[in-house]
């Protein structure tokens, strides 16, 4: 264009025909391409699919689709784009723009195309708008298309590797809470009355049966199996954080995902998270598939705070603890539920002393973590 004026300009000043018919010649292949551009991107249509959800690190594959509904005039260097953005507060990251180029769009067909990449921070991420363009045929002038079409795409926290020290300390915690059980009395519905063997207690005799038949007869009833589990998610960091302060962060919320999965695929168990966000959020159920998603999503989305919210956080699940329940908390800072300010109001309830025996705390940056939990 600057050419092209300084041409112009020279051929009417000094009227020169000669440099009339060169800057026709340079105008002609720009109103040429205005024209291409145009046409091109007219009757173009393009969708996008993508997958809901993966994991963080995992290959993201989204097929882009474009269709040419002229019947005559095909289409030729079309590229279409796409935006990737991180959705949440505090986020500074640029948004990704991936793009493909479909060489050449037949009339009244569809081309297909994908572009893949790998998303490493969980969250929910948001993908729109997309964008159409071609410079075709001379690249002297761009022209844009965009198509408001959104999708959102969740990033689910990345699984790790439970060792076997964290099995072993699993399993004697079970063993542990069906002893108590044992001392407190039996739990579960009745079935039946038996017979009474030497070694039982006195207390399950059912007197009234056992004058009628005049044998000792014992009421029997069926222990629950399931396990009861609730995790406790505290993602504390400073005002300042370090790189080492997020990665930590991030270590916790993989560890719970994993601690997760871990239950859900061995079944038998009722699973209870809580965590802060906005404001403490508690999500309970019998050990799925669709629980476990339910909760990785929720961890998806889970943000690290720098105020003092296990108060919160003990307040909000305390009502889900029944008897035989195990209680893990996980942190990335150690914690002394003893002697934690502000858990007064806490101390001070009867059922305070039956939680902090069956609370098992998991400090994530601790150095011996790394014995429970590997990272992938």
């Amino acid at each position: 264009m600057l050419v092209l004026g300084l041409v112009f300009g020279g051929a009417m000043i000094r009227d020169i025909n000669l440099l009339l018919v060169v800057a026709g010649l340079l105008l002609g292949p720009l109103v040429f391409n205005w024209r291409a551009v145009v046409v091109t991107l007219r009757g173009l249509r393009v969708e996008r699919k993508a997958p809901h959800s993966i994991c963080a690190g995992d290959l993201l594959v989204v097929n882009l689709s474009l269709t040419n509904t002229r019947r005559r005039l095909g289409g030729w260097a079309i590229v279409v784009e796409d935006r990737i953005e991180l959705q949440g507060t505090g986020n500074r990251d640029k948004p990704l723009q991936p793009g493909v180029l479909l060489v050449r769009a037949p009339a009244g067909q569809t081309c297909k195309a994908d572009y893949r990449g790998r998303l490493v921070r969980r969250g929910r991420y948001r993908l729109g708008p997309l964008r159409i363009s071609t410079r075709f045929p001379f690249g002297l002038i761009n022209r844009t298309v965009v198509v408001e079409d959104y999708a959102m795409l969740t990033v689910l926290p990345r699984p790790g590797r439970l060792t076997q020290a964290w099995h072993r300390r699993q399993q004697e915690a079970f063993a542990g809470a069906e002893r108590r059980e044992r001392r407190h009395g039996t739990e579960g519905d009745f079935y039946g009355l038996r017979q009474w063997h030497e070694g039982d207690s006195l207390r399950l005799i059912h007197w009234r049966s056992s004058a009628r038949k005049g044998v000792l007869l014992v009421r029997q009833f069926e222990q629950p199996r399931n396990r009861e589990v609730l995790i406790l998610l505290d993602l504390w960091q400073p005002n300042q954080p370090t790189p080492a302060h997020l990665d930590n962060v991030e270590l916790a919320v993989s560890f719970v995902a994993t601690v997760l999965a871990d239950l859900c695929r061995k079944g038998g168990a009722v699973l209870h998270l809580a965590l802060c966000d906005s404001h403490p959020v508690v999500l309970s159920g019998a050990a799925s598939s669709l629980l476990l998603e339910e909760m990785l999503v929720a961890l998806a989305g889970a943000q690290a705070y720098s105020q003092q919210r296990v108060a919160e956080l003990l307040q909000k699940a305390m009502p889900h603890v029944g008897r035989g329940c195990q209680v893990i908390l996980v942190s990335t800072r150690p914690i002394d539920l003893e002697h934690q300010p502000g858990l007064d109001e806490l101390r001070a309830d009867p059922a305070w002393p039956a939680l902090l025996r069956r609370v098992r705390y998991v400090d994530t940056s601790s150095s011996q973590f790394s014995q429970l939990f590997e990272a992938t």
